[in-house]
């Protein structure tokens, strides 16, 4: 018996080293096989090293399980779906690389690696009540990892489309009622069938990898690959985080943080840029071009949908009549920088746009100008003042010497306690005559979904088929919000300072398909936006050289992250930071076309827009 066991020793070591090479030769097999599910840059034979590193560590913890089924099988479903929710770029027609589908495998299996170590090391614990919250840890661990994917294939199921951090970024910024009113609208069954699936997937999953067990008989075998896993995975960590930017499901997160980030960073940044501004000289109102301005942001109306425009529908009796004024000018082809409300305005309202590589932290904004100059600044709001996340335009509005948000029920609801209509009685409690020079922004709640609930029941103008209901319902919101405008401009125009009102939506809507203005769904329908300056005789008469300018100009392109450019000239402020002349829609030199123009923050180009 003492001569057999060096031999059956002997033999256990060649038997590990045998399953430890073969399934690295398979591991590096099956990477070099998934890469050809790619429909660009396959790559067959790039960063081998990192698969290769991967698959050592993947090796030796299910050496440590001494191969079980179960860990096997772990691996395989992290691998699943990881390698899935890659391939959604197929699915959706969007290039997809060899190494994004090879980084997503290996990140799969890194992450499996080291869970299913740590899994391991839960069951050496013998204390029970350290083992359960040990155990609470690594569920919460375990569920964590399998998020990301789950995420991204649940929604593509639901929607059609790749998850993408705009998206994600817009949970940010959406109320558990505006959560449940866009479920509500695009089928409670599907939605809420479907969350509750991805739940059950990944309770189902959690519930298996915890039933996976050792081998008692191998615990001194166990412990020395557990020290040798350790090491590896030092290593393998350093891989998984060079990976992170190619597995979408993670690296959308990622992006979304680095986005947040931003957003904190213009915040804490506002006192810096305020010094700033009191330290530049000559900021000033030119004589005779200060007066009362209003900015009216409307929310997701799209020009496609509105009579003044050439839509088949009476939807914009007011504006429709108004623009046959002289000193209205409708511009015919405005569009928006983006499809949601935070990303838009951030730039629309600030220095910051598309077309400069200026630090958002460092970009002035229209209010923190208008403020600097003398105006007096009003910010108007019929939104939700989110809570949940300091965003650039709750700190813009922050700059105003008064803020009004007609919404009581801030950041928990998105039931507005006001119609639209309530902004133009609050206009009528300023001081206009003891105020002197007044800015003040109006941000609606114009058209945003649903649809129904954003006018009285006296302006349903508009009735017919059950399956055009959302379109019908969409297009009573432009009715009403075109009432709303007429309200706000009969309020401000009678005063004998009134110099002019701007309207511009921050996005558009495309309801005829129920998309809504979801960027990931992409139509060019919710990058049409409206865009009209009602011009005082005063203003024409003091301010002709920017009159005839923006007259001249308002059949040209133009995108609205541009918006400060114009609004400063326009207002007449003296010496403010400002980009080019050839960006400012209000100067004779602006000269942006199609081909220079972008959207969807530079992503997409309007010479793509066919219409």
């Amino acid at each position: 018996m003492e001569e057999k066991m060096p031999r059956t020793d002997n033999r256990s070591r060649m038997m590990t080293v045998i399953h430890v090479v073969l399934s690295v030769i398979a591991f590096v097999f099956i990477s070099f096989l998934i890469r050809f599910f790619a429909n660009s840059s396959r790559l067959l034979f790039s960063h081998y090293g990192d698969v290769f590193k991967t698959a050592l560590c993947v090796s030796l913890v299910l050496q440590i399980w001494d191969f079980d089924r179960k860990a096997v099988k772990s691996f395989a479903i992290f691998s699943f779906l990881y390698v899935f929710a890659a391939c959604i770029k197929l699915f959706v027609n969007m290039p997809l690389s060899g190494r994004e589908i090879v980084d997503a495998f290996c990140f799969a299996n890194l992450i499996c690696a080291v869970l299913m170590c740590v899994l391991r090391f839960l069951h050496s614990i013998r204390n029970i009540f350290i083992k359960r919250f040990c155990c609470l840890l690594f569920d919460i661990l375990l569920v964590a990892a399998l998020l990301p994917p789950v995420a991204c294939i649940g929604y593509y199921f639901l929607s059609g489309q790749l998850l993408s951090a705009t998206i994600v970024l817009t949970l940010f910024q959406t109320n558990f009622s505006e959560a449940a009113a866009y479920i509500r609208d695009r089928g409670v069954l599907l939605w809420g069938g479907g969350i509750l699936l991805a739940l059950l997937s990944v309770g189902g999953i959690v519930y298996y990898i915890n039933r996976t067990r050792f081998n008692p008989d191998k615990e001194s075998k166990n412990i020395v690959l557990c020290i040798l896993s350790v090491i590896v995975m030092v290593l393998g960590c350093r891989v998984g985080s060079d990976m992170v930017d190619n597995v979408h499901s993670v690296a959308v997160y990622k992006q979304t943080g680095g986005v947040l980030k931003q957003y904190k960073e213009y915040g804490k940044a506002k006192e810096k840029r305020m010094k700033a501004l009191k330290q530049l000289t000559g900021l000033a109102v030119k004589p005779g071009q200060g007066g009362v301005y209003v900015l009216v942001i409307g929310e997701s109306e799209t020009r496609d949908h509105m009579e003044a425009y050439g839509y088949n529908r009476e939807n914009t009796p007011w504006l429709s009549a108004a623009i046959q004024d002289r000193g209205t000018i409708l511009f015919r082809n405005a569009y928006s920088n983006h499809t949601h409300t935070v990303p838009v305005l951030t730039y629309a309202l600030s220095e910051k746009n598309q077309y400069n590589d200026m630090q958002l932290s460092k970009a002035y904004s229209v209010m923190e100008v208008a403020k600097a100059a003398g105006y007096k600044t009003y910010w108007i709001s019929n939104q939700i003042k989110y809570s949940a996340w300091d965003t650039p335009t709750a700190e813009m509005a922050s700059t105003a010497n008064r803020e009004i948000w007609l919404n009581g029920n801030v950041g928990k609801s998105n039931l507005t306690q006001y119609y639209d209509e309530e902004i133009a009685k609050r206009i009528e409690e300023i001081d206009f005559e003891k105020d002197g020079n007044i800015f003040i922004v109006c941000h609606l709640m114009g058209c945003h979904g649903l649809y129904s609930d954003r006018y009285p029941g006296k302006f349903e103008k508009f009735k017919g088929e059950k399956s055009r209901d959302a379109v019908i319902k969409y297009d009573n919101s432009v009715y009403y919000n075109d009432y709303v405008l007429k309200k706000i401009y009969e309020t401000v125009s009678g005063h004998k300072n009134f110099k002019a009102m701007i309207y511009l939506s921050d996005h558009g809507e495309n309801p005829d398909e129920g998309t809504g203005h979801e960027a990931s769904k992409f139509t060019w329908q919710m990058a049409r936006i409206p865009l009209v300056m009602f011009l005082s005789d005063s203003f024409v008469r003091d301010s002709g050289p920017v009159f005839q300018a923006l007259s001249a100009n308002k059949e040209k392109y133009w995108t609205n992250d541009l918006l400060y450019n114009a609004l400063v000239v326009i207002m007449g402020i003296q010496n403010a930071p400002n980009g080019a002349d050839n960006l400012n829609l209000a100067s004779d030199k602006y000269n942006m076309d199609r081909k220079q123009l972008k959207t969807l923050h530079r992503k997409k180009s309007l010479v793509e827009d066919r219409r």
